[in-house]
């Protein structure tokens, strides 16, 4: 499944990817391929939440081996690059020494590895032999230069080069002229000689190059757990309970983004629970009264789930699916110059067409809001019916009265049910927030929707005269 730039930031997967330290350029580069774990891949994905379960209390006892391996991995380069080359061209001087400290950082790193209880799956090649290609003599110093042994012409030109030079301090006119050629000579030698045991050097490491590709993707996927773990001990994620039945739990789970703005202006978010089965579950509720983030917050666990995470909530049971799409009335970019009705429905034919023998989660927030009430109703209504004869699990949230009648399950948010005084000169969006339960509650098929519209227009100040006829109307 593709992780679309539309669908990460929709759904608040960006701000959590956001949130991840990883130490290496290999482990940035995991992140920005994230695995997806579909229904066939059960045993990989608790292999997964397996090692980042053993990784969190690493983080927590921060030991000797370990403080010795995360010190090792910032210190990689990248030299992918270096790698990535034409047959027959040697390494230059920098590139060498580049892959000498990426070959001496791994060997740091994978002797405070074995340290340690291996991770499942995650198990680097020693690349002891390269080194010593680059490193003959084997003192692993940080420097690279190409020494004498490794042509038997090298020492003695380079003995006499030295010895020339001492002459050319102490001679002047002709003669130090015929000594400067004399050691340009040797020099253009030198070069010649150092290029041979570079494109010697080259091809040997090049040999090794499967060895540098598999090393750097298991650097990769290791520091990428080491990040899920620490972001899991951040923010006091869990680890998903993997459905058999299919069916979506969630308890007290909470959308990061939206809770840590909310905390940013001195506001709590309140967890949800929600269960959904097979077909399409229904949310009414009051306007402003969070459903559309209890829509994000479910579509952001089944990615994070699905993508090796810990999850924002304090328990999780969480089943697998092909796809996870959100289709929103005014997704941006993408519609392709159509209205936002019209968008939304290019999306979501062009979802049901890719999706249809396959079992997909779909989201839609505010279906068919975009076209007049009463066909939009027809519409919601519809499409409720038609979801629940599909191998997918749906969540709409709706203003429209009539779409729960057809749905599999019905759920409302307590709504505006708080009595607070005294804070008339407040913010009118906290006033709001204050007098709002954002818990959904299960609800009778066919319930009608809140009818709290005149309410937000009074705790949001209206103009007097125009509330006085809007509430005429009502």
């Amino acid at each position: 499944m593709e992780l679309t730039q539309e669908l990460r930031a929709h759904t608040g997967l960006k701000w959590v990817l956001d949130k991840l330290s990883p130490m290496s350029p290999f482990g940035r580069a995991a992140i920005r391929r994230l695995p997806w774990y579909g229904p066939g891949q059960r045993a990989a994905l608790e292999e997964e939440f397996s090692n980042i379960a053993q990784a969190i209390p690493l983080w927590a006892e921060n030991g000797a081996p370990f403080r010795a391996m995360t010190r090792c991995l910032p210190l990689f380069h990248d030299i992918r690059g270096s790698l990535d080359r034409e047959a027959g061209s040697p390494f230059d001087l920098v590139e060498l020494f580049e892959i000498k400290h990426f070959l001496l950082t791994l060997e740091q790193l994978i002797a405070a590895y074995e340290r340690l209880a291996p991770f499942a799956g995650i198990a680097l090649i020693s690349m002891g032999e390269a080194l010593d290609r680059i490193d003959p003599s084997g003192r692993r110093l940080p420097a690279f230069s190409i020494e004498d042994s490794q042509h038997p012409e090298l020492g003695p030109l380079r003995a006499e080069k030295n010895a020339l030079e001492a002459r050319i301090r102490a001679a002047a006119g002709e003669e130090r002229a015929a000594l400067l050629e004399c050691r340009r000579l040797l020099a253009v030698r030198e070069d010649a000689l150092e290029l041979e045991v570079r494109r010697t050097m080259t091809a040997a490491l090049m040999a090794c190059l499967p060895e540098f590709l598999a090393n750097m993707e298991t650097l990769g996927r290791l520091d990428l757990i080491l990040a899920k773990a620490l972001l899991a001990r951040r923010y006091g994620c869990i680890r998903p309970v993997l459905a058999e039945d299919g069916r979506i739990c969630l308890r007290q789970v909470v959308h990061p983004q939206v809770a840590a703005a909310l905390e940013e202006r001195g506001d709590s978010f309140t967890p949800v629970d929600i269960t959904l089965g097979r077909g399409c579950t229904v949310i009414t509720g009051a306007n402003m009264g969070g459903k559309t983030v209890s829509l994000r917050a479910v579509s952001l666990s089944l990615l994070l789930c699905q993508c090796g995470f810990f999850v924002f909530a304090e328990e999780a049971c969480l089943p697998l699916f092909d796809r996870v799409a959100l289709i929103l009335a005014d997704s941006g970019p993408g519609s392709g110059g159509l209205s936002s009705f019209g968008g939304e429905v290019h999306a979501l034919d062009t979802l049901l067409r890719e999706s249809r023998d396959t079992v997909f989660f779909l989201a839609l927030d505010e279906f068919a809001r975009g076209t007049n009430p009463q066909e939009g109703a027809a519409l919601a209504r519809t499409l409720v019916r038609y979801l629940n004869g599909l191998r997918c699990t749906a969540l709409m949230t709706t203003h429209y009265d009539g779409v729960s009648d057809a749905a599999a399950a019905h759920y409302q948010v307590a709504g505006l049910v708080r009595t607070v005084d005294g804070d008339e000169g407040d913010d009118p969006r906290r006033r709001i927030a204050r007098r709002m339960d954002y818990r959904l509650q299960p609800a009778p098929p066919g319930a009608p929707c809140p009818r709290d519209a005149l309410r937000v227009c009074r705790l949001l100040k209206l103009d007097p005269e125009l509330l006085a006829l809007f509430s005429e109307e009502g």
